[in-house]
């Protein structure tokens, strides 16, 4: 089984070890209500907020798409 390898969301000198994937620090793209979810610990993923959201609007978009032809 695969452990979280980032730093503890409160005590950052230790290793989070959360199974994967850790709840803690990863980003969530809910397609079904168009929401990105982000956790405040998850330092990376806040700095790459700005590409997630647009992959996460990309899915959404192509969705709509297959749903009007359908």
């Amino acid at each position: 089984m695969n452990n979280c390898k980032h730093p503890d969301r409160d005590v950052p000198r230790l290793v989070c070890g959360y199974p994967l994937p850790c709840p803690h620090h990863t980003a969530t793209i809910d397609v079904e209500r168009n929401e990105l979810r982000i956790p405040l610990t998850a330092a990376n993923a806040l700095r790459a907020r700005r590409k997630l959201t647009e992959i996460g609007h990309a899915i959404v978009d192509e969705l709509g798409k297959e749903a009007a032809d359908a």
